[in-house]
This record gives structure tokens, sequence and C-alpha cells, in this order.
């Protein structure tokens, strides 16, 4: 029978707990591995698109579509606060912050007060994530209303496109 040497009790009192530490850190620091996803993004400009107008401004629209898009700014995650090995098994979460952009030209003589209703959805067309803004557009004044809102990290890799929906009233 072979004699073991005490020196092997030692390694492995030592270097399996560092190498358990070691995962527990990298789970509660996932900012070390996680980014945007590569393909997370997109950019939709006329004329593929355009408003689906009712049957009273289809003749004669009152605005006209000209782009929008959304891309990836930051991977946002939460501190979590370790009290005890347990805690080192306690994944954060984590968020994608993006901003979007959408473009329209008022083709009217009148002030109008835009607001647009952004969304990001999976390929079910689901909406993954929303957000609104608003802005008034002088009489032939093109504008660009934007946000920037945040979105779960694991939905955003799901997202496969965008939608909106628009609304316009007469500034008064």
């Amino acid at each position: 029978m072979a004699r073991r040497h005490p020196i092997w009790y030692g390694i492995g009192f030592s270097i399996i707990p560092f190498f358990v530490l070691l995962l527990g850190y990298i789970n509660i620091h996932p900012e070390i591995f996680r980014s945007i996803p590569s393909d997370f993004g997109a950019r939709v400009s006329a004329p593929s698109v355009r408003i689906d107008w009712d049957e009273n401004d289809a003749e004669d629209p009152p605005l006209e579509y000209v782009s929008d898009s959304f891309s990836g700014m930051e991977v946002w995650t939460t501190v979590v606060e370790v009290n005890s090995f347990w805690s080192l098994w306690n994944r954060p979460l984590s968020e994608v912050e993006y901003q979007w952009d959408y473009t329209v030209k008022n083709l009217t003589s009148d002030s109008r007060d835009i607001k647009v209703a952004y969304r990001l959805e999976n390929s079910a067309e689901k909406v993954l994530a929303s957000s609104n803004g608003s802005v008034t557009a002088e009489p032939g004044e093109t504008v660009v209303i934007n946000g920037v809102h945040r979105l779960p990290y694991f939905d955003a890799g799901q997202v496969v496109g965008s939608g909106w929906t628009i609304r316009h009233s007469v500034e008064r």
C-alpha cells in the first residue's frame, strides 16, 4: 500500500476552496463576461415602412415617417451584498440600457404634438420592452423623438425588431 504524502492534504484543503470561492466571485460579478448582445440594434428607414393611416388621413397624411432605430448603450448589474458563503451563489440581475430614435416629418401647416410608444419585440412579436416619448413639431419640420430605457439582460438576446404606435394632435 502506497503511503500518501501530507503535502497533498495541504494542496487539497487550499486549492479546492480557492476555486470554489473564485467561481462564487465570478457568479456575483457577471459584468466581467456580460456585454450587449452583438445582434442587438436595428435601423429602419422609409420607404420600407410607413404609417398606417385611417380612412380620414390616408388621402392627405399629416405626418411622414422618416426612420427609426435602437441600439444598446451599456449593461447595468445590481450590486450584491455578500453576507455569507451562500450569498456567492445568488446571481445579480443585469439590464441592457438602450436608446431609441424615431424620426418623423410634420406635413401640415399646424404645429403638432407627436407622441410615440416605441417597443422592442421578439420573433413572436411579443413586446419585451416599451418606452414613450413626445415632441412638438412645427409646420414642415422634421423632428427626432428619442428615449432611453432598460430591459432585462436575457430578454435583450431575444430582441429581433421594433415596433411603434404614433399619435398626434394639433397644438393649441
